[in-house]
């Protein structure tokens, strides 16, 4: 009975939709991260972390950061030299680059280009007829590495002191504690990972589980369906064998999208060895390269074998999804039913996915700063498994004894 289950699941005309599906969901949602990303303002960023992975490797010391420092500080001088010798900033009396970030900030509101009067758009002009001698032999904004590396310089300094760091209101103190252990006693945050690295990471993550949630809300559930319609499970459970058909179907379906999910996140999760990022798995988790929010896990895991336990997490949340389509597979009578049940359980299930894989094993993660329980991803990864495979069970044992006239 399993094989014959199993050979139904496997439908040539809904495998080729399955693939169609897959490859407009890659040009669409999950090439960005192999094509595009870094863009914007983290393009600098990637480009100073490349560059001390290349010549320091996934760490820094004491020497190291020191001849960083001498880097940005001989940068600064290059960039007043060229400041001061610049026609219009000699007219508007500025001739450091200290002096140039400050006219800007007091003269510019910051606002949309649109909403600007006369006055800030001829600054606007000013400055970047000034930003265009700032540039080095590669053609590289030299302001937009001053800018980096001020960032990080302060960073570096901010998590070279115990003893001002970590004094953030929003961490309890017990985080503060694990947190000074982590960064500090183990140096952790010496480790070079690009900002944002990490969300974008996951974010990947999380277009492919959504990937998964239509390719197994066209493959598993409609088979089922099909069989009740045409009247096959009543004439299977005419025999005493054929009352064990919704078991045999639960087992081929949960074997099938094992299958499926598995495929799905191994080969777009793996695709990312053959990134950029492949030069940083070995790194830590933990590093001073940050934007805004301070990203910090209370793990020893590389940058690799973080990546590989969030893909479990999406393998995790993806069997979870299965789980409910079998059991809506196994109460709808029909296929209009089957759709109302499903749209909306898969777009809840994106809604509820997305809190559990973001920022995944990191203290920002929404589901900590909830409930402040470490590794809760995976227990409420895991929780909800239980959940949804619970319901099919519950349904089979219920049918099993039941008289087929009723």
């Amino acid at each position: 009975m399993f094989p014959v289950e199993l050979k139904k699941l496997f439908q040539p005309i809904l495998l080729l939709v399955a693939l169609l599906i897959t490859i407009v969901f890659f040009n669409f949602n999950l090439s960005f991260i192999h094509t595009f990303w870094p863009n914007g303002p983290f393009v600098p960023v990637y480009e100073f972390a490349s560059d001390w992975q290349s010549r320091f490797g996934p760490t820094l010391e004491e020497e190291e950061i020191a001849e960083i420092e001498a880097e940005y500080f001989n940068l600064l001088d290059q960039v007043d030299k060229i400041i001061s010798e610049n026609a219009i900033a000699k007219q508007l009396q500025i001739t450091t680059y200290e002096e140039f970030e400050s006219w800007y900030e007091e003269n510019v509101s910051g606002g949309r280009i649109n909403e600007m009067n006369e006055e800030e758009e001829e600054i606007i002009e000013q400055s970047e007829a000034i930003e265009q001698d700032l540039t080095d032999e590669s053609g590289r904004s030299m302001v937009n590495q001053i800018y980096v590396l001020q960032n990080l310089y302060h960073s570096i300094k901010q998590f070279d002191s115990s003893d001002t760091f970590p004094t953030n209101e929003d961490y309890t103190e017990k985080e503060q504690e694990r947190i000074s252990e982590t960064l500090f006693l183990e140096e952790e945050w010496r480790n070079i990972l690009p900002t944002e690295l990490s969300s974008a990471i996951t974010s990947h993550f999380n277009e492919i589980l959504k990937l998964v949630i239509f390719l197994l809300s066209l493959l598993i559930p409609s088979v089922f369906v099909r069989d009740r319609l045409v009247g096959l499970q009543n004439i299977q459970w005419s025999s005493r064998h054929g009352r064990n058909i919704l078991w045999t179907q639960f087992a081929s379906g949960m074997a099938v999208s094992f299958f499926v999910v598995t495929c799905v996140v191994g080969f777009f999760g793996g695709l990312l060895y053959f990134t950029d990022f492949r030069q940083y798995f070995s790194n830590g988790l933990n590093s001073f390269f940050m934007a805004d929010s301070l990203q910090v896990s209370f793990y020893q895991w590389t940058f690799g074998q973080w990546m590989v336990k969030v893909g479990l997490l999406t393998l995790l949340i993806g069997m979870t999804y299965s789980s409910i389509l079998l059991f809506l597979s196994q109460t709808s009578k029909h296929y209009l039913s089957l759709l109302m049940k499903v749209i909306p359980v898969g777009f809840v299930f994106m809604f509820v996915a997305d809190p559990i894989l973001y920022n995944a094993f990191y203290l920002n993660n929404v589901l900590y700063q909830w409930t402040k329980i470490p590794m809760i991803e995976l227990y409420m990864g895991i929780l909800l498994l239980v959940i949804s495979i619970s319901l099919p069970i519950i349904y089979c044992i219920r049918q099993r004894n039941k008289d087929l006239l009723d």
